[in-house]
């Protein structure tokens, strides 16, 4: 889906409410009813988004193309798009003034040069099966599809479908079954399959505000599921959907439910009440280890993927003075030579970091394919191997001649004689462990680290205030989130934020280089995924080998169920935690290790 360029994760979760938890719910034992347990959520739409939204969404309205492994499944569809069917095609047309287009990155602009140009347009079109049905007996047409862009484009929309439709020329209803989506010049995304916007039913919806449309607590189902009550405050009740398109669901019933608890009780709320699903909101805003010692009992089952969360280190080789310093102050930093970037890179052990910390069920990293999608390939270029690094080093003229632990300069160029290998890792105080374990590989080479934990409001503001924004950092512990091939944008020439451009970017190591620009261009506009994989295999090289960046770890989303809960598949990629929902059923075994 589009997106917009990579922002730092919130480094302390939203809060979660510490009411007076109720009494203890006893659990009804009838076989194949499931019961969820979360936060209740505004409303159960696409166009308002929150976490625990869209798990309830993903349980009563299917996704037209579904995501699944980071690929697509055609489900409301007679099968996915693709150019070798003919459903997909670009095509070159003029830009004139006061036109909308988008730039390689997906950002929208409107033409201002009378001058024409010609940029390539994406079309995509879909094609409903037949004989589809609403939960309530209405035959599904294009029009529930046109609902569904229409709403979309409202002010007040959010998420990724307001995303798409600013990236919309046009959505056109070609017939009953047949739509045909038209994006924006320049807007090229290997995302398209997703395109179809959700259905809406038209039959009941057509001519309402999406306010309206979001108190609608029993809207028609194309999912496996419907909702047959909502009561607020407590839980919502779903049945399969006896129009459902697909598999005929394995449970008889899901509830999700929504406690009023305080935070470290959702553990025992699955141990003693009447939880057999935590989904990842709130479960990842509790402390991993209540959770860990309920399954070492054989109260529960974990369950984890990848997310496209990843901690990295960044290197500045260029620091500019503190806003605290003389603005003509001329910084030096090691950073500068890229043989002591690919020195102290190689003194970090990203394995001895994730073992070292099994609460945060961290995945090592080594480049900006999460290793869970399928384009990932496993590259040793910066293993780990601190012997060669400090001979490296050696070789640099950085050297521990009076065995203190710290090297020092011995005719380094910008440097006296004597200066130790000195250098401030920042980052936010939640990151104190993990920054505290990269220091200590760092200084087991003989770098001096002082460590800086510095406000989340000022080190991600946007103003010279913030050592990543104003430049004048010199190691940085981020966490960061962005999708394939999205995130490959952090690192482009022009995303270095600047006064200028109004601190726009977030290529805060100021990397710049015409090799890899080119390379994540070539990601952005690709529409074959097997290009798309070359291009970011290119560009992952280049960063690799030049260094603004040290991958650290990936981080998981995560949930726990019972362990007769089965069926589960978590998939980071999907865009809900039960998003088959129709193969989850009740066990009565146990299962064993």
């Amino acid at each position: 889906m589009p997106q917009s360029t990579p922002k730092p994760l919130a480094t302390t979760p939203p809060p979660i409410p510490t009411q007076r938890p109720t009494p203890t719910i006893e659990r009804e034992d009838t076989a194949q009813r499931l019961t969820v347990c979360t936060l209740e959520p505004e409303a159960a739409s696409p166009f308002v988004t929150s976490p625990s939204g869209s798990d309830l969404l993903a349980l009563f309205l299917e996704e037209a193309v579904e995501r699944v492994a980071y690929g697509w499944e055609a489900r409301l569809v007679e099968r996915v798009p693709s150019v070798e069917s003919g459903d997909v095609i670009t095509r070159l047309v003029p830009i004139t003034s006061g036109m909308r287009y988008a730039d390689a990155l997906g950002f929208v602009h409107q033409a201002t040069n009378a001058e024409a140009t010609g940029l390539p347009q994406l079309v995509v079109t879909f094609t409903l099966k037949s004989d589809l049905l609403w939960s309530d007996g209405t035959p599904i047409t294009a029009k529930d599809a046109l609902l569904g862009y229409h709403l979309a484009q409202l002010p007040e929309a959010q998420g990724r479908w307001r995303e798409l439709a600013e990236r919309t020329a046009q959505f056109i209803v070609v017939n009953d079954r047949t739509l045909r989506w038209e994006g924006i010049p320049g807007y090229l995304s290997s995302a398209f399959p997703g395109f179809l916007f959700p259905l809406q039913p038209a039959h009941r919806w057509q001519g309402h505000t999406l306010a309206s449309i979001a108190n609608d607590r029993t809207p028609p189902a194309t999912g496996p599921f419907r909702i047959v009550a909502w009561e607020a405050g407590r839980e919502v009740r779903l049945e399969p959907n006896g129009n459902y398109s697909g598999p005929v669901p394995l449970l008889e019933q899901i509830t999700f439910r929504f406690p009023v608890t305080t935070p470290d009780s959702w553990t025992q709320l699955m141990a003693d009440g009447p939880c057999d699903i935590v989904l990842p909101y709130p479960v990842g805003q509790t402390a991993w280890q209540p959770w860990a010692r309920l399954a070492a009992a054989g109260g529960a089952t974990m369950w984890a993927d990848v997310a496209p969360t990843v901690l990295r280190l960044e290197f500045n080789p260029l620091p500019v003075p503190a806003p605290t310093e003389d603005p003509a102050t001329v910084v030096a930093s090691p950073l500068q030579d890229i043989q002591v970037r690919q020195a102290l890179a190689g003194c970090v052990s990203r394995q001895r970091l994730a073992q070292a910390l099994p609460a945060e069920a961290l995945a090592p990293a080594d480049g900006f394919i999460p290793p869970n999608h399928p384009i990932y390939k496993e590259t040793t270029t910066l293993s780990f191997n601190p012997q060669a690094s400090g001979r490296l080093l050696d070789s640099l003229g950085w050297r521990d001649r009076d065995g203190d632990g710290v090297r020092q300069a011995e005719d380094v160029p910008g440097f006296a004689d004597g200066e130790p290998l000195s250098l401030t890792l920042h980052f936010v105080p939640p990151y104190f462990v993990i920054a505290a374990h990269v220091a200590g590989d760092l200084e087991n080479c003989g770098a001096d680290i002082a460590l800086q934990p510095m406000d989340a409001r000022q080190l991600y503001s946007a103003s010279t205030a913030s050592p990543l924004f104003g430049g004048w950092f010199e190691l940085a512990l981020l966490g960061w989130q962005a999708t394939v091939p999205e995130i490959c944008g952090g690192w482009l020439s022009d995303r270095v934020p600047t006064a200028d451009n109004g601190w726009q970017g977030e290529n805060f190591s100021r990397f710049a280089s015409t090799d890899y620009d080119a390379a994540c261009a070539r990601a952005l506009s690709a529409i074959d995924p097997l290009a798309q994989a070359s291009a970011l295999a290119t560009a992952q090289a280049e960063l690799n080998r030049t260094l603004p960046t040290l991958f650290l770890a990936w981080r998981p989303y995560w949930f726990v169920t019972r362990p007769n809960v089965q069926g589960i598949r978590p998939d980071a990629s999907a865009y809900g935690t039960l998003w088959n929902s129709e193969a989850l059923y009740i066990s009565e075994d146990v299962p064993q290790d």
